[in-house]
């Protein structure tokens, strides 16, 4: 095992495990070549041990379930919302008020997070097309920059709840270098100083993207990235 399992600073210093065979030669044994644990290994792995979830009744808003992996969407709400302001007046303004929210779908594994948003307040289909989530510290790709946030311990459909209070609880602190995260003339904040004290969220605002829930459910981009050409 290879890294540090802290936080420290930019670039990420995860860390990582390497497999080797064992070689037998002339009555010795040694390590051949190192190959990457992968997830896809690991999960293989952990089946053929036996490794399998404990029952759970699922919610109607569970998605989607696997052993490290779970798919939920959260209906339109009017939720609190808070921001880093670092002296700037508009964000301190904004801070701790109650905001309009678009249907959210989310994606939870290990210590990570994805979001996207939803054009209709209903349950989505394999088909449904996707938005991008009108948040900052969210990269198109769907990565949550978690950073601070105190993510759930449990894997399982009991922290759902969790993840959702980490999420909205946390500070929204910068753009994650996304260049359009609404439709909204001005971008992110004049979206929310606009929305402050509504109701409902007007979905004209969510910007489309070319992914469907079938591709967020399936995709296995771990990192914090975003993708040029990520557009409707």
């Amino acid at each position: 095992m290879y890294g540090r399992s802290s936080y420290d600073g930019y670039p990420y210093r995860h860390p990582f495990v390497t497999m080797h065979d064992v070689i037998h030669e002339e009555g010795e044994a040694r390590l051949g070549p190192a190959q990457l644990l992968t997830p896809q290994i690991l999960s293989s792995i952990l089946s053929r041990l036996g490794h399998s979830l404990s029952a759970e009744i699922l919610p109607e808003s569970v998605i989607a379930r696997t052993s490290d992996m779970v798919v939920w969407w959260s209906p339109a709400a009017v939720r609190p919302m808070f921001f880093l302001d670092r002296g700037d007046a508009a964000l301190r303004v904004l801070s701790g008020k109650r905001f309009p929210h678009p249907p959210l779908l989310f994606r939870a594994s290990g210590d990570r997070l994805w979001i996207r948003a939803l054009a209709e307040n209903k349950r989505p289909v394999s088909g449904s097309q996707l938005c991008m989530a009108p948040y900052w510290n969210c990269y198109d790709n769907a990565a949550v920059c978690t950073g601070s946030m105190q993510t759930p311990q449990r894997q399982s459909v009991a922290a759902i709840p969790l993840w959702e209070k980490a999420f909205f609880e946390s500070a929204f602190s910068h753009a994650a270098g996304v260049a359009r995260h609404t439709r909204y003339p001005g971008g992110v904040v004049a979206l929310w100083r606009h929305l402050q004290g509504k109701n409902r969220f007007p979905s004209k605002y969510l910007f489309p993207i070319s992914q469907t829930l079938e591709e967020f459910v399936t995709n296995n981009d771990g990192s914090y990235a975003n993708r040029a050409g990520n557009r409707a």
